[in-house]
């Protein structure tokens, strides 16, 4: 199994890593990379493709040099006992940001025709009037936005559809999050890489009340 690493960001969205895998022979698996909870979480995969995903992001990890372990709370978010981390994977790709000090987020995405089939699902009335509804890339993103923000929020309830909202900008879009006498408000950047999507926060305003936080 083979796996190459990307460094792509060090700025006020924390530290951020890529990692593209290409084989999925688990018998070259370095069991001794898992602690013991690891392995047998590792263990109790069925699919090849989740163990994989679940390897590579140990591999990934050790690229940071921390030591830390990555835990998981009882909803499988993943979380460290000092700093802040976010993971996402699609099909061959790793992503994990890391912060010490502030909350992150981040979600990859490849592009495919059938984002238009589902957009209604989490693409509101009035979000129509801050995306072009009309544009692949535009669609992907929101939803890849809508993905970040779900993992680092910790609202009860949370949709999509109702409660995020997401303006595009240039090279950068706008989050608003609302609900119940709740207002989170988060901006994002975003890299296009043609074939798939990075987006990950960049700065968080919560309530209007908290000091502006890098996230």
């Amino acid at each position: 199994m083979t796996g190459q690493v990307e460094h792509i960001n060090s700025s006020g969205a924390g530290i951020i890593k890529l990692l593209r895998y290409s084989e999925t022979d688990l018998s070259e698996v370095q069991l001794n990379r898992f602690t013991a909870s690891e392995l047998q979480k590792y263990n109790a995969f069925k699919s090849v493709k989740r163990k994989s995903e679940f390897y590579y992001v140990r591999v990934l990890w050790e690229a940071f040099g921390i030591d830390q372990v990555i835990e998981y709370d009882l909803l499988g978010r993943p979380f460290l006992k000092n700093g802040f981390i976010s993971i996402s994977h699609s099909h061959d790709l790793i992503l994990i940001a890391y912060d010490p000090d502030h909350p992150v987020g981040i979600d990859v995405e490849y592009y495919s025709p059938k984002i238009r089939e589902v957009h209604a699902k989490y693409i509101s009335v009035p979000d129509r009037d801050l995306i072009n509804v009309n544009s692949d890339r535009d669609l992907t993103i929101v939803w890849s936005i809508k993905e970040a923000v779900y993992k680092m929020e910790r609202l009860e309830g949370l949709s999509f559809k109702e409660h995020i909202h997401v303006s595009i900008r240039e090279n950068e879009a706008w989050v608003d999050v609302i609900k119940d006498k709740e207002r989170h408000q988060y901006r994002f950047s975003y890299i296009d890489r043609q074939n798939y999507i990075i987006t990950f926060c960049s700065r968080a305003y919560l309530n209007h009340t908290l000091p502006q936080v890098g996230c």
